[in-house]
């Protein structure tokens, strides 16, 4: 029996168990599966299968039987989010897809055909194989998506040891390899998956209490919303069991906050690329940001400082550009890690570290020191260069109340006299009422925030 076998197996056991919630509606398990029985009839019926697909849409029950019927017909699912013209085109041009399938938020399905040709050997060899695959799409340096083709069975076949049953929150995109997981993971344990009706802190606050969550995935970024909102104080957090954080590096002194305002809750360290997927690991404990990796499942190695890995779930490579394996098949992450025996902490992307004249730094340790500064709502940390130092570093501020930038400076430089190093203390300063995030919950990028920060005229 298949990995997909065995999940509808499961969905025909529990037809009776609810699987998802949405504000409007709850949808069991066999309501789910004679979805997936809708959504075969509709795909058989217009021509989409063992090919390329681009499926457009976020959780509900409609996308979710989609991708399932999609991968039972053996095809390759490019998955986007994103619903403007401009970027459709662009990520199905990409992914080399002869069809589009859009799902609104109405849940209407729409179909569309393209005269596209499939070249990629690695797609091409998908289906000599005959096997169901999906596209990730991320962005890379320069700002173009990068599209890492995966194998679906690796990523089901990871599920189908039976583990808790939880109700979870969908924080994390649809086509987001966390948001994966994390779906699959609640549908092969006929769990409950909670649909909020937007990511902001109140509205998935309102959910966490009305449906009494048990675990959550989210990236720190969106933790630290949370208590800057007051949302921990004003709805009820205590049906809360696990929370996984991953995405980027969890601040130490955020951390501690969440663990003081949630004593009750396990916090728990998710590590993974969209190439590799979420890997097995494990936080030496709820108020460590260090953590261990399961060497029966993956094999990890650190060269000059950088963690590379080699485990089952990672993608078979990319589309669009050249392959980040090495010769014996480890993944070069790009992420510069700690070591102490076994425990590992991870300090940020190696492309991100600052040097002012031979200081190095990652944003991350400047911004775990700023963050406690008084007022301070987000901060960005970036390098910038500098024709006598090399680079200096810079920070954009959100803060609670309006402040003069002369003002935030002296206060900045007296907070930061003796917590750091002199080169590592912010040279060029941004006050901004603009967001530091992006719409998925992360820090905004550091080539946004390098332009914010030259061309904004409220700097120093």
């Amino acid at each position: 029996m298949t990995s997909l076998e065995t999940l509808f197996s499961r969905f025909e056991a529990a037809k009776e168990k609810i699987a998802i919630v949405t504000t409007n509606n709850e949808t069991t398990y066999g309501q789910l599966l004679s979805e997936v029985e809708k959504a075969d009839w509709l795909l058989r019926h217009n021509g989409c299968a063992r090919t390329t697909v681009l499926l457009v849409g976020d959780y509900a029950a409609p996308t979710i039987a989609f991708l399932l019927a999609l991968w039972r017909l053996g095809n390759i699912v490019a998955l986007s989010c994103a619903t403007q013209d401009a970027l459709i085109d662009e990520r199905a041009e990409l992914a080399q897809a002869t069809r589009v399938i859009k799902i609104n938020e109405d849940n209407q399905v729409e179909f569309f055909s393209r005269d596209h040709k499939i070249s990629d050997p690695i797609l091409s060899d998908l289906y000599r194989r005959q096997e169901a695959g999906f596209v990730i799409f991320s962005s890379g340096s320069t700002g173009k998506p990068k599209a890492s083709i995966h194998s679906a069975s690796a990523m089901l076949d990871k599920h189908i040891l039976p583990k808790r049953c939880l109700t979870s929150i969908s924080f994390l995109l649809f086509d987001h390899i966390g948001g994966l997981n994390t779906m699959f993971y609640i549908l092969f344990n006929v769990g409950k998956l909670v649909i909020p009706t937007s990511r902001s802190p109140q509205r998935v606050a309102q959910a966490i209490e009305k449906y009494r969550v048990e675990t959550i995935t989210a990236s720190p970024t969106f933790l630290n919303l949370l208590v800057m909102s007051d949302a921990l104080t004003l709805y009820d957090f205590k049906s809360l069991q696990v929370i996984n954080y991953g995405t980027e590096p969890m601040p130490e002194s955020l951390l501690k906050t969440l663990t003081q305002k949630l004593p009750w809750a396990r916090f728990l360290q998710a590590y993974g690329l969209t190439e590799t997927g979420v890997l097995p690991v494990r936080s030496v404990s709820s108020s460590s940001t260090w953590l261990t990796f399961d060497k029966s499942q993956c094999d990890i190695r650190i060269v000059d400082g950088l963690l590379e890995v080699k485990v089952k779930t990672s993608m078979l490579g990319y589309i669009n550009v050249p392959s980040p394996f090495t010769q014996d098949g480890y993944l070069k992450t790009g992420d510069a890690v700690l070591q102490e025996g076994d425990c590992y902490r991870v300090l940020g992307r190696h492309s991100d570290l600052i040097n002012v004249g031979g200081e190095k730094v990652y944003p991350g340790e400047i911004e775990n020191v700023l963050r406690d500064m008084p007022g301070v709502v987000e901060v960005a940390v970036t390098a910038l260069e500098n024709p006598i130092m090399g680079q200096v570093v810079g920070a954009a501020f959100k803060l609670h109340v309006d402040e003069s930038l002369t003002s935030f400076r002296q206060r900045l430089y007296k907070f930061c006299h003796q917590k750091l190093q002199s080169s590592h203390i912010p040279r060029k300063i941004l006050i901004t009422d603009a967001m530091l995030h992006t719409t998925r919950a992360k820090k905004i990028g550091a080539n946004t925030l390098r332009s914010r920060l030259i061309e904004e005229r409220r700097t120093a």
